[in-house]
């Protein structure tokens, strides 16, 4: 099937133990490396099979953000990580300047979910996207929050269940410039006022919430080797980071 929205990655939300279905036992010596003998009718009912993104590798780029309703995010910090590093995007110096554009077409993107028959749906809020500075009191984009609502709206509407990631590794690059983000608690204060505004949004329609996807890759990667935004780390680990400490960063990022 030719797939013309975001890029979906399959997932399982729960782990079965094969033994422990009739059918794997009736058909002894059967593993869980026996795929081409499984189906839908070894799992659960309810049993939840589906597809995930996350906003900044699916959605569009950037624009100028009008509080007023501009449809636009804020700048996150993968762009200014790929912007600054382009060589570590991979080969092609790849950004998220223009994705898949899930944005854009997510109706598009529901269509094919169900046409996957899949039943869940897992995707991350752009926190920039919500709140383009940062921090609630310097404004909320509304226009971000009725995209979002349009989104849970149409997954809703086709029975699939939506999973959100309050945080997937896109923190809002003006928080960063400001006070280096993880490495400040500060940041703290500005992620629960965001959890909060979700919350109390889409609190109504969402029942199943992910914090942060990963926890381990900022500290690690982003702060240790230098390899993900924000891109810090000891000069001897990799001198091409802008500053960093590698023995005592990705400590005080996830503290």
């Amino acid at each position: 099937m030719k797939l013309h929205g975001l890029a979906l990655i399959g997932y399982l939300i729960a782990v079965v133990s094969c033994k422990a279905i009739e059918e794997c036992q009736e058909n002894e010596p059967f593993t869980c490396r026996n795929t081409d003998q499984l189906s839908r009718k070894n799992f659960p009912k309810d049993f939840i099979f589906g597809v995930a993104s996350a906003a900044y590798q699916a959605c569009y780029k950037p624009t100028i953000f009008d509080v007023e309703g501009d449809r636009g995010r804020g700048l996150n910090v993968w762009d200014g990580f790929t912007h600054r590093y382009p060589e570590k995007g991979g080969s092609d110096l790849g950004n998220g300047d223009t994705t898949c554009e899930s944005y854009k077409r997510w109706q598009k993107d529901i269509d094919i979910i169900d046409e996957l028959n899949a039943t869940g749906y897992r995707f991350s809020f752009a926190w920039s996207r919500i709140i383009p500075k940062g921090k609630v009191s310097r404004g909320v984009n509304k226009g971000g929050l009725e995209y979002y609502h349009k989104l849970i709206d149409g997954l809703i509407a086709k029975n699939i269940t939506p999973f959100v990631t309050l945080f997937h590794w896109d923190l809002p690059q003006t928080l960063q410039d400001e006070y280096e983000g993880f490495l400040n608690r500060t940041v703290i204060d500005d992620f629960r006022d965001y959890a909060d505004l979700c919350f109390k949004e889409f609190g109504g329609k969402v029942k199943n919430w992910i914090t942060i996807n990963q926890l381990y890759t900022v500290p690690t990667r982003g702060y240790a080797i230098g390899t993900d935004a924000p891109g810090r780390c000891s000069p001897e680990v990799d001198e091409r980071c802008y500053g960093g400490n590698s023995s005592t960063e990705p400590l005080y990022s996830c503290t």
